[in-house]
C-alpha cells in the first residue's frame, strides 16, 4: 500500500479573490450606507483589500500572521469602544440595522474598518492558508443577512456581482500541492465537492432571506415616523405619532410596514383620515411647508360648516324657481340635486403619544369633543390642531359631510363666473352673504395657493397637457389624470428601490412607486394644468383592519399619501392615482411553491451529495444496458480506474492499466477481478485490430460491482 502524501496549498489568484472583496464591499455599503454608497465602496474596497493582501503576505509565516490579527483584533475593538458607544444616540447598532435610514461619518467609517477586518482576513485564511470553497462564501452572508434583516432588499445587479465574485474567489482558490514531486494538479473529485458545498450554501443563502426573522425598524417604520410624523418617537419601542413635521421623506423603496395600533376609529361611513399636507415640492428631497399657508383660525368650524355644495345647488335652484336671479333662471333650474351625507367619527389614540394633530377626514365642520377641552384651529390647507398638546391617548370626536361632485353645478361654473353668481345669490338674499364670503375666499385662497406653490418643470408640464387634451372641465382633467397611471401600465410596488426620487424618474423612468411617488406626480399634473392641489399624508380605512366590534384599528400599515386638488363648484376633493395603479403581482402562491422547490431543491442537493457514489452508480447501471459493447469496456475500466485512483490519491490521467491493476490487487485483494477488467482495457485500448468477441462485458461489470462493494466494506476513502 501506497503512503498516502499529504497535500499543501501554495499560491492563490490575489486578483480573482480581490474582485470578490470589491462585490462583497459594494453589496454591504449599499445596505449600509445607500446615500454614499459609491464613495464608501471605494473606500471599503481599499481597506478590505489592504488587509487582505498583507495576511496573503504573511502566510508563510504564521505566528506573524496570527500576532498582525491579534493587533488588528485589539485596534478594532478600541474604535468600536470609541465610535460605537453603546448610549450614543442613534447608536451604532441602528445603523447597522436600519437599512441607510440615516447616514453618519464616523459610523460608516466604523463599519469600513470592522466589516474590512473581518471579510479581509476571512478571505485571506480560506483561500489562501486553508483553502475551502464553501467557508469563503461566509463573507457573502453579512451583506445578504443584514439585507434581509433590515428588509433593505438588494438589487438584482449587485446579487450578480456578488455570484460573478465568489465564482472568481472559487477559481482563484490555492491549489494542492505534493511537495514530493513538486507538481501542482486539480482533484476533479475535489473541485466538483467544491461546488456542490457551494451549491448548498447558495440554496441557504436563498432560504434565510426568505425566512430569516425581520427586524422591526423597517424603511417603512421610518417613513411613518418621518414622513407622517415629525420625528423619531417611540413608546416602549414602538413607532407613535407625533406633531407636525417640516419635511416629508421621498420613497427610497423596499417599504414593509409594523402592525403596531397607532390609533382607533369608530365611523359608519370610513373615509380617509387626513393627516397634513405639504406645499413645496423640492425634488430629490420631497416636500417642504410653506408658512404663509400654516396659520389656523379658531372660528373654522362655523365657516366650514358653510362649504357644503349640495346646499349650495339647492338655494341656486330654489332662487330661480322663486324668479330670484332670472339672469341665470335657465342655468339654475338645471342643476341636479346634490346630495350629502352628515356623519359622526370617533378617534382614539392607541400609541401612547401626545400631539396638537387632529386627524379627521375630508369634510370635517366640527370637532364635537377633545379630552383636554383646548382651542382648535384650521390653517387654509384644511389641517386641524390644538392650541396645546393633548393628553396622551386622547379621544374626540368629529363631524363631517360626505357627498359626491355636482357635476351639474361644476359645469355651471365652467359657464359661469364663480364670484359673480354667488354674489348675485348674496344680494338676492338667495344663500347668505356669509356663505359666499366664505366660499369666494376659498376659491381665492385655492388659486393664491397654486400661484405660491407652483415650480413644475417642462416635462410634467408637457404631460399634463398631453393627458388633458381636449378637456375644458377641471373636473374632466383632475379624473383623467387619476385614471392615466392605469392606461400608463404604473405598477404600485413597496420593494422596488428607485434609482433617484424625483417625480420626472418616476413618470419617465422606473413607473414603478408607492403612494408617495404617486401623490407627488399627481399634485405636479394637477398643477401644470391649472388646478390648485396639495400633497396630503394620512391613513386609508380598509376592511381588513376592522374588528368585530366595528371598531378600525390603523397601524402604519394604513399609512397613505394623496392629492386634494379645489375644483370650482365642488371644493376641496381626493384626487388618488394610487388607487388606478396596476398592483405587483406578489405572487403569494408562487412564493410558497418557490419555497417549496428551493426547500426540495436543498434536500436533492444534501441528498445528491451524501448518496453520490450510489446514485452515480445507479445512473451507470441504466446506461449501461444502453451502450454498445466497446463502450461498456470502456467505461467499465475509467471507472476502476477512477476507483483505484481515488484510493491511492494520484492523478487519474497518468494512471497506467498496470498501475490500477496493482493498486486494486494490494488494497482490495481482488486480483481475479482486477486482472479482467485491466487486460481488457489494454486489448480495446492498444491492439491495433482489437478483437473483443471473448470479452464477457457484463461479467467486467460485475468484477467491477464486486470492487466497489469491497472497497466500501473495508471503508476505504
Amino acid at each position: 500500500m501506497k503512503k498516502k502524501i499529504k497535500n499543501v496549498f501554495e499560491g492563490a489568484e490575489p486578483a480573482a479573490l480581490l474582485l470578490y472583496i470589491c462585490s462583497l464591499s459594494a453589496a454591504l455599503m449599499y445596505v449600509l450606507c445607500r446615500s454614499q454608497a459609491v464613495f464608501t465602496t471605494v473606500l471599503m474596497t481599499a481597506v478590505c483589500g489592504g488587509i487582505y493582501m498583507l495576511f496573503y503576505a504573511l502566510r508563510k509565516c504564521k505566528g506573524l500572521s496570527f500576532g498582525v490579527f491579534m493587533i488588528q483584533l485589539v485596534a478594532v475593538n478600541v474604535m468600536c469602544s470609541i465610535v460605537g458607544n453603546p448610549y450614543r444616540n442613534p447608536s451604532f447598532i441602528k445603523f447597522i440595522f436600519s437599512s441607510s435610514d440615516f447616514f453618519q461619518w464616523d459610523y460608516a467609517l466604523l463599519s469600513v474598518v470592522l466589516f474590512s477586518f473581518i471579510i479581509g482576513f476571512t478571505v485571506c485564511y480560506f483561500s489562501a492558508y486553508l483553502p475551502r470553497a464553501n467557508f469563503l462564501l461566509l463573507p457573502a452572508f453579512i451583506p445578504l443577512i443584514l439585507a434581509a434583516r433590515t428588509l433593505g432588499g438588494l438589487p438584482i445587479g449587485l446579487l450578480i456581482f456578488l455570484a460573478v465574485g465568489y465564482m472568481a474567489a472559487m477559481l482563484g482558490l490555492s491549489r494542492p500541492e505534493q511537495p514530493a514531486v513538486h507538481k501542482y494538479f486539480d482533484d476533479p473529485k475535489s473541485r466538483k465537492e467544491r461546488l456542490a458545498a457551494s451549491g448548498i450554501l447558495a440554496v441557504a443563502a436563498a432560504v434565510l432571506l426568505i425566512i430569516v426573522p425581520r427586524v422591526e425598524e423597517t424603511p417603512f417604520l421610518n417613513y411613518v415616523d418621518n414622513v407622517l410624523i415629525n420625528q423619531r418617537n417611540e413608546y416602549y419601542g414602538t413607532p407613535v405619532l407625533s406633531d407636525f413635521m417640516k419635511n416629508s421623506i421621498p420613497n427610497r423603496g423596499a417599504n414593509k410596514p409594523a402592525d403596531n395600533v397607532l390609533f382607533s376609529v369608530v365611523t359608519d361611513n370610513p373615509q380617509n383620515i387626513n393627516r397634513w399636507s405639504f406645499d413645496i415640492y423640492q425634488g430629490n428631497d420631497g416636500w417642504t411647508y410653506s408658512r404663509d399657508f400654516s396659520t389656523g383660525t379658531h372660528f373654522w368650524q362655523n365657516e366650514r360648516s358653510l362649504t357644503d355644495m349640495a346646499y349650495l345647488a339647492k338655494w341656486l335652484r330654489n332662487g330661480a324657481r322663486q324668479e330670484e336671479l332670472s339672469e341665470y333662471k335657465n342655468e339654475l333650474l338645471a342643476l341636479e340635486s346634490g346630495s350629502t351625507e352628515r356623519c359622526k367619527m370617533t378617534i382614539q389614540v392607541r400609541d401612547g403619544s401626545q400631539t396638537s394633530v387632529v386627524m379627521h377626514p375630508t369634510g370635517t365642520y366640527a370637532l364635537l369633543f377633545a379630552s383636554d377641552e383646548l382651542r382648535t384651529y384650521r390653517n387654509p390647507k384644511d389641517e386641524i390642531f390644538t392650541s396645546e398638546d393633548m393628553k396622551p391617548d386622547p379621544t374626540y370626536t368629529l363631524q363631517y359631510y360626505v357627498e359626491e361632485p355636482n357635476e351639474s353645478l361644476m359645469s355651471l361654473f365652467e359657464r359661469v363666473d364663480f364670484e359673480e353668481l354667488l354674489t348675485a345669490a348674496a344680494d338676492a338674499e338667495v344663500i347668505t352673504s356669509k356663505r359666499c364670503e366664505v366660499l369666494v375666499e376659498e376659491r381665492d385662497s385655492a388659486y393664491k395657493y397654486l400661484y405660491d406653490t407652483y415650480d413644475v418643470s417642462p416635462e410634467i408640464e408637457a404631460l399634463a397637457e398631453e393627458i388633458t387634451a381636449g378637456l375644458t372641465s377641471d373636473y374632466e382633467k383632475a379624473r383623467a389624470i387619476e385614471r392615466w397611471f392605469k392606461d400608463a401600465g404604473f405598477v404600485y410596488d413597496m420593494d422596488f428601490v428607485p434609482q433617484e426620487s424625483t417625480a420626472e424618474y418616476f413618470l419617465f423612468k422606473s413607473k414603478r412607486g408607492i403612494c408617495t411617488d404617486f401623490a407627488t406626480a399627481t399634485t405636479q399634473l394637477l398643477r401644470a394644468a391649472g388646478i390648485p392641489a396639495r400633497y396630503t399624508e394620512g391613513f386609508v380605512l380598509s376592511e381588513e383592519i376592522l374588528d368585530e366590534y366595528g371598531v378600525f384599528n390603523v397601524t402604519p400599515a394604513q399609512a397613505h399619501a394623496y392629492s386634494t386638488a379645489y375644483i370650482e363648484g365642488a371644493g376641496w376633493i381626493e384626487i388618488d392615482g394610487t388607487k388606478y395603479a396596476n398592483s405587483k403581482d406578489n405572487g403569494a402562491a408562487l412564493r410558497i411553491v418557490m419555497i417549496v422547490i428551493v426547500a426540495l431543491g436543498a434536500v436533492l442537493l444534501v441528498l445528491g451529495l451524501a448518496f453520490r457514489e450510489r446514485l452515480s452508480e445507479f445512473f451507470f447501471a441504466i446506461r449501461f444496458k444502453l451502450m454498445k459493447k466497446e463502450k461498456r469496456v470502456r467505461e467499465v475500466y475509467l471507472r476502476t480506474r477512477r476507483l483505484a485512483c481515488e484510493m491511492a490519491q494520484i492523478p487519474q490521467k497518468s494512471a497506467a492499466a498496470e498501475e490500477v491493476r496493482e493498486i486494486l490487487s494490494g488494497m482490495l485483494g481482488l486480483e481475479r477481478e482486477a486482472a479482467e477488467i485491466t487486460e481488457a482495457a489494454n486489448l480495446l485500448l492498444y491492439a491495433p485490430n482489437p478483437d473483443l468477441s471473448g470479452v464477457d462485458e457484463r461479467r467486467l461489470y460485475e468484477d467491477y460491482k464486486r470492487l466497489l462493494r469491497m472497497k466500501r466494506d473495508k471503508k476505504i476513502k
